[in-house]
């Protein structure tokens, strides 16, 4: 059994993580009160464990906000919220935004759009004028494009900018500093993808995940925000009982809970398996080959490369994660605009104490 849990919090602590700010929009107030009561669970799972670490770690990693929420085979075992947080508070969850990136890339797959293995080239002429065109479609979505987590000039944030106009410039200014099969976490990557699905759709992105990915899994709170320059990465705002539809739809193989098919089977495995990374450009990390997938980490891997769980945290302190065998879907939620990844252990925690309360 192979761990991989600290890899994505180093990369968290010095910055690696796409953020961004979306645009503003109303969210339930926060005071600071007595967090509520857990639900009871429907099944005997106790989950007693998970409250006593929230009591403990709440007021002092998440500034007394955060609203966790748990499901065992798409059914609700587990919720409990702080400082006014609750379900449907909606905030930006920064890269746990990449899961959604990677359902929408793989839901265009399933079309017959284009397949992982196409290059960009074919799609975007311009990065093959500028000698990038060879680059695959899962290496940008595996982050091993060998292109920098960002740009010198932040192209994919700028709001004055289009997709198409930020694509562009990243097309003719920003390097491909490392060969491919080389992972580097961030947001051009993804930048190049996104605007690629809106190539051979004539969709903007965010209608795109709407259409294919919120909609279907009714997902009624979940947005890019309205610039014409969405981050794929990481600028979608979310709530609790809408990121949970979404994991639960990837935990029953593409179905969501209300009966839709989203992504077919052969899609969500796809997402699932790791891709190459032949190494890292952060030099600690190099024996590391089967650490991500499509839009998201690969944290436990057994014998066989079999994926245990899987993960997408962000730099504002949410976590949503998935056992596979076990068919637990989760996710802590808070938004921290400084010092998030200081809720990676805690979360951490969580997980081990449902892995092992869930028989």
């Amino acid at each position: 059994m192979r761990y991989f849990p600290y890899l994505f919090v180093c990369l968290l602590s010095i910055g690696m993580v796409s953020c961004t700010k979306s645009d503003p929009k109303e969210t339930t107030p926060v005071n600071p009160t007595q967090p509520t009561q857990p639900t009871t669970p429907t099944q005997s799972i106790d989950l007693s464990a998970v409250t006593q670490i929230l009591n403990d770690s709440v007021p002092v990693r998440y500034n007394g906000k955060c609203y966790a929420i748990i499901h065992v085979n798409g059914k609700e075992v587990y919720t409990k919220g702080y400082g006014g947080f609750d379900g449907e508070t909606q905030q930006p969850v920064a890269s746990c935004s990449k899961w959604f990136a990677g359902a929408v890339v793989m839901s265009l797959v399933d079309e017959g759009k284009f397949k992982l293995s196409d290059t960009i080239g074919t799609f975007l002429p311009i990065f093959t004028t500028y000698g990038k065109g060879a680059i695959t479609i899962a290496e940008l979505m595996s982050l091993t494009s060998g292109f920098p987590g960002t740009s010198d000039k932040n192209y994919e944030l700028n709001p004055l900018l289009t997709m198409a106009q930020s694509v562009d410039s990243i097309a003719k200014n920003v390097k491909q500093i490392n060969p491919a099969g080389t992972f580097y976490y961030g947001r051009v990557s993804m930048h190049i993808a996104g605007r690629i699905c809106e190539v051979v759709t004539g969709k903007s992105w965010s209608d795109l995940a709407n259409q294919k990915i919120f909609g279907p899994c009714g997902m009624t709170k979940t947005d890019y925000g309205i610039s014409g320059n969405p981050t794929p990465a990481s600028s979608a705002r979310t709530t609790p009982n809408d990121y949970i539809k979404f994991l639960d739809m990837l935990s029953n193989k593409g179905v969501a809970t209300n009966g839709n098919r989203v992504l077919s089977e052969a899609a969500v495995t796809a997402m699932n398996q790791a891709q190459p990374i032949t190494k890292t450009a952060y030099s600690t990390y190099l024996d590391l080959p089967n650490m991500y997938g499509i839009g998201h980490w690969r944290d436990i891997i057994a014998t066989g490369d079999v994926l245990i769980e899987s993960s997408s945290p962000g730099t504002y302190g949410s976590f949503p994660w998935i056992n596979h065998p076990k068919n637990i879907t989760g996710f802590i939620f808070t938004y921290m605009e400084t010092d998030g990844p200081r809720t990676i252990a805690t979360c951490q925690k969580i997980r081990a104490a449902v892995r092992n309360a869930v028989k």
